[in-house]
């Protein structure tokens, strides 16, 4: 039976909300970092479309979508399921799921979005874990306000300071001297004597009222990589000091904010005596029960590394992120959680606890701004930069990444499952639609538990390349994102979690055992691990032969991809022919949104769908390569017309994406049976070499008046058959 994405993908209105769902993403989706995680509302209708007959009038799937008059009780498979968005939709449409990623941290994410709490259980654990340790850690984040009053510390100023390799005289990092640009006061510190005050907005220029010294907010002794003296105006890279020194840049602490409850009122101030006193304090305190303290002891992984930071800017270790204060608050706060006796309670808590590391480090940065701190994952790299900022780690009344955020983060997610909603933009403005649905998967131990509905949800932690868990033709569709060659390093990220977590769960997960979350068969290409892009496919290849095993014969596969690179696409391509795939259609939509850093002009910002079949019989229609380019370009130009009618900003890497997903159905549906003019077989990489020039044509003619043909290549349907012979396999 035809399904419905195999004739259409509704992306009108789907990248309306796709764009506002990647700036805002679902509360579920915001406990706990996860990299290139897709977007809920994209893999919602990608299920809906899945599963609903071709005839489905697209009102009715929007219907569902608001609505979710759930599926009937379908299997569907995720083997790369990293942050869960899979597991999570179709738990919501009442689908039994299998989950399985080769990453401990993904599995662990995972399995606490889907598993039920009760919401008066997990405050009363954060209640008793406040009265533990709260008042313990909010000591030291204590300071006074500019009155004189008590006050609590919001966010720490340090700036990387070592000596001239010339001259001997000290040299701070500066990368400017702004502190804070709100529209109505800017705020500078003085880089002579640490003294925080106010300028007009945009001053070119500052004199500090403590020292009397001049200098310009926009200048700089750092950036690029480089520094300079300010003294003798020796020049030296960050590296060489690192080198010099024999270990990371060291930092000093100049200023902070605070907010004042007396006060009610933020502000800044230079670090006086007494904050300087404290942090030596916890310093001293941090040094007296380093032994016995929950703090990860591991060194950072250097072999096959494909990143050489943080590494090679001295920390060779994963605690040497962190300061002291830190180090000795998180540990505090991490006994505080093996504390909680209930397992589900506990690892709620350790989730949050986990996700407060992302901004509890001496790699974030005080974004002038916005007024508050910036997660070290921003960027998809460990980033050492010139002025770290600490944050509170327990939180008070503002301040963004506390753990009381971050709880705060675990708790909507955990409220959203229960009441479940999704965005409408329509006549009546934005607002949010109760579907009625939950998210709760009771978590199965073996396939036959599941078949037997003793509960909803299977997860491994485990290489998807061996599914023997899962019987023969069982699973009713494959929905994944699956990793894009070198994009993304997971293990490499993820290690920075993994070793805290690891404190809390190796007694209970074998997966959480090594010292580290990388496995030798992670699907990834990097080459200096030794692993290549015929490395990459091959694994790929593998998953999808499994896949295609235990997928029905009527089963789907359908994946989001989108690269830059020809190679990765012929790759893909390759891989799903040898593992006994045919693409029937290549939906273009939305990917992960405008947030986040990688979303600048230039990168891609859609996907295509590729959507899968077995492919069944042995038989293909030959064609020339040159015959089916017509239809190529133009089923790819009616996707991107599509998406520019609501003005959707597209650029030509978006264009190369719509492209090579029709390049794709097309190559794919004819193979073997693919020539070149002249009757020579043509490979996929030819084939694709001659398509990829294409895409910079594509958008100027996209705003062209609209094709009548369908989303389908209806040149391929038309096409003589071709019968081709068994394979060798």
């Amino acid at each position: 039976m035809k399904r419905y994405i195999e004739k259409d993908f509704p992306i009108e209105r789907l990248n309306i909300l796709a764009l506002r769902e990647g700036n805002s993403k679902r509360p579920i989706y915001r406990m706990h970092k996860w990299w290139a995680r897709r977007l809920g509302s994209v893999f919602r209708m990608l299920l809906l479309t899945v599963f609903a007959d071709v005839e489905t009038p697209e009102n009715k799937l929007w219907r569902r979508f608001y609505h979710g008059d759930g599926l009937s009780d379908p299997i569907v498979l995720d083997p790369f399921m990293g942050g869960g968005t899979t597991l999570v939709e179709a738990l919501r449409l009442n689908c039994r799921v299998i989950g399985v990623d080769i990453n401990p941290v993904a599995w662990f994410i995972t399995k606490k979005e889907i598993e039920p709490v009760d919401l008066a259980n997990l405050d009363a654990a954060f209640a008793r874990l406040e009265k533990a340790v709260g008042k313990r850690i909010r000591y030291y984040y204590r300071t006074t306000c500019s009155k004189g009053h008590p006050a609590e510390v919001m966010y720490i100023f340090w700036v990387k300071s070592l000596p001239c390799a010339s001259c001997g005289k000290t040299i701070d990092l500066w990368p400017n001297n702004w502190v804070s640009r709100r529209p109505e006061r800017w705020m500078v510190v003085c880089p002579a004597c640490d003294f925080i005050f106010p300028v007009p907005p945009h001053s070119e220029k500052a004199t500090c009222p403590d020292c009397a010294k001049a200098f310009k907010p926009a200048s700089k002794t750092s950036g690029y990589g480089r520094f300079h003296c300010p003294h003798c105006h020796h020049v030296e890279t960050h590296l060489d000091a690192v080198a010099r020194l024999g270990g990371p840049i060291p930092a000093r602490m100049y200023g902070l904010e605070y907010y004042c409850p007396v006060c009610d009122a933020r502000g800044y101030k230079r670090a006086d005596r007494a904050d300087h006193d404290l942090f030596d304090e916890a310093q001293a305190r941090f040094e007296a029960l380093r032994e016995t303290l929950l703090f990860p002891r591991q060194h950072i992984p250097s072999d096959g590394r494909s990143d050489p930071r943080p590494v090679n800017h001295g920390y060779t270790h994963f605690w040497h992120l962190f300061n002291s204060r830190q180090l000795l608050c998180l540990s505090f706060l991490l006994e505080g959680i093996l504390a909680e006796p209930d397992r589900n309670l506990r690892e709620l808590l350790l989730l949050a606890f986990s996700d407060a590391l992302d901004s509890n480090n001496m790699f974030c940065k005080y974004e002038i701004d916005y007024h508050k701190i910036s997660l070290l994952f921003g960027l998809h790299a460990y980033h050492p930069i010139e002025r770290p900022t600490e944050n509170n780690v327990w939180g008070t009344r503002y301040g963004r990444g506390t753990f009381k955020r971050c709880y705060e983060k675990v708790r909507r997610g955990k409220a959203y499952s229960v009441r479940v909603y999704e965005r409408a933009f329509d006549d009546q403005g934005p607002h949010g639609v109760i579907t009625g649905e939950r998210i709760e998967g009771s978590l199965v131990k073996a396939f036959d538990e599941l078949l037997a509905g003793q509960g909803k949800a299977l997860l491994r932690c485990a290489d998807s390349s061996s599914l023997a868990f899962v019987p023969d033709e069982s699973v009713d569709a494959v929905i994944t994102d699956p990793p894009y060659f070198a994009n993304v390093m997971y293990s490499e990220l993820a290690d920075f979690f993994y070793v805290w977590l690891r404190l809390g769960l190796a007694n209970d997960y074998a997966w959480f055992q090594p010292e580290h979350s990388r496995r030798e068969e992670e699907l990834v290409q990097n080459v200096k691990e030794g692993k290549g892009e015929y490395d990459f496919t091959s694994g790929l290849t593998s998953i999808w032969q499994e896949c295609h095993r235990v997928l029905k014969d009527d089963g789907m596969l359908a994946f989001t991809f989108h690269h830059s690179e020809v190679s990765a696409w012929a790759a893909v391509g390759r891989s799903l022919l040898d593992a006994g795939f045919v693409v029937t259609a290549a939906p273009f939509v939305r990917s992960e949104g405008k947030s986040g850093f990688h979303s600048e002009t230039g990168n891609i910002k859609y996907d295509v769908i590729l959507v899968c079949r077995k492919r069944l019989e042995q038989q293909a229609f030959a064609a020339r390569w040159s015959e089916l380019l017509p239809g190529i370009i133009d089923a790819a130009q009616m996707w991107l017309r599509r998406t520019q009618a609501p003005k959707m900003a597209l650029n030509t890497g978006d264009a190369l994406t719509a492209l090579m997903g029709q390049a794709l159905v097309a190559y794919t549906t004819h193979w073997p049976g693919i020539s070149t003019d002249a009757g020579f077989p043509l490979p996929i990489e030819g084939a694709f070499q001659v398509v990829a020039p294409l895409a910079e044509t594509l958008l100027p003619r996209a705003s062209a008046p609209p094709s009548n043909r369908p989303g389908q290549l209806t040149l391929f349907e038309s096409a003589p058959p071709y019968q081709v012979a068994p394979s060798a396999d």
